[in-house]
């Protein structure tokens, strides 16, 4: 909930160094998480975690934007798959580091990741703040809407309503694939999880293909078949594994 409000702000005033900010408040999580027990501290660092997430991609959207050199469908499907590629190996690297061992301190590993990705963006806000000086005219000067107020917020709730729809069910299988196959076939911890890495790569990849594939034949086909297609697709299957039967 905090994202919307943080990308429209930056909107009027970017702040590029938002970016290692929010790798800060990850980070920061990431630590809290291996060392706290309390249940009211878990929470309190995945509140960490998300006010990170929120924190730094609205601002790293305008890079991958900016850097696109007008290919925008595949600069933004290049940056959403490094958000992709790093949730499927979450849960790998959670089995091989932690859950291997029984040990909740071994999270702490994945700080060192976090101290170099805050390097690395102190690196990209500085590229992103001298961009932003360079464009500062050219920004203001072309602030004009391609269409009329009423399409463009019709547009955009569209959008938002298509993305809660695929975020919804994503949620949804990530948080409950791994306990589905333990309790349905008695599966281990670590052997479930390679199987949520396995379905999340898949999301990851995806991804990475249909930028490209936009930026060729439009972005508008590849959303509404990304959403709705592969449903009208699957919708037999569901029907035969729930018993329906066509009269």
């Amino acid at each position: 909930m905090l994202q919307p409000a943080i990308g429209y702000y930056t909107d009027k005033h970017p702040k590029p160094y938002l970016l290692p900010l929010g790798m800060v408040s990850t980070t920061f999580g990431l630590c809290m998480l291996g060392l706290v027990s309390q249940f009211y501290l878990l929470l309190l660092a995945a509140a960490f975690l998300g006010v990170g997430s929120s924190t730094f991609h609205p601002e790293a959207s305008r890079v991958a934007r900016n850097a696109s050199a007008g290919r925008f469908g595949l600069a933004q499907s290049a940056f959403q798959v490094g958000g992709n590629l790093g949730s499927s190996l979450g849960p790998l690297l959670v089995s091989l580091v932690v859950l291997r061992y029984n040990r909740q301190s071994n999270i702490l590993w994945f700080i060192v990741i976090g101290v170099i990705a805050i390097l690395l963006l102190c690196r990209i806000s500085a590229w992103s703040a001298r961009h932003l000086a360079a464009n500062k005219h050219k920004a203001t000067s072309n602030c004009t809407l391609p269409y009329d107020k009423s399409k463009t917020v019709l547009a955009l709730f569209i959008l938002a309503v298509l993305i809660f729809s695929k975020f919804f069910y994503m949620a949804s299988m990530s948080n409950y694939y791994s306990f589905y196959l333990i309790e349905k076939f008695a599966l281990t911890k670590q052997s479930a999880v390679l199987f949520l890495f396995l379905f999340l790569a898949c999301v990851a990849i995806g991804t990475f293909v249909g930028g490209p594939v936009g930026d060729r034949i439009g972005r508008k086909y590849v959303i509404w078949f990304s959403i709705l297609g592969l449903r009208l697709l699957l919708w037999p299957y569901f029907m035969q594994i729930s018993g329906v039967r066509r009269c």
